[in-house]
């Protein structure tokens, strides 16, 4: 059988894994910190939606990071 030209080693990261990367990435970290800002919140009486914006907050930021560790950007 004939090597098929078009097909790409296993080592290479395709256009769609990478972008399912970062958007997981950005979820996860949104959506968990956000909880923990939450619960932070209420454990500290916090006044509402401020645990919660600065979860959120943190967890874009950290999420950005690993995005741009990972990828190498």
């Amino acid at each position: 059988m004939a090597d098929n030209p078009h097909r790409k080693s296993s080592d290479e990261h395709s256009s769609e894994g990478a972008a399912g990367s970062v958007v997981g990435y950005l979820l996860a970290g949104i959506v968990v910190w956000g909880f923990l800002g939450w619960l932070a919140g209420e454990i500290l009486g916090l006044p509402t939606g401020i645990g919660i914006a600065v979860g959120m907050m943190l967890g874009a930021a950290g999420a950005i990071y690993l995005i741009m560790k990972r990828l190498s950007a």
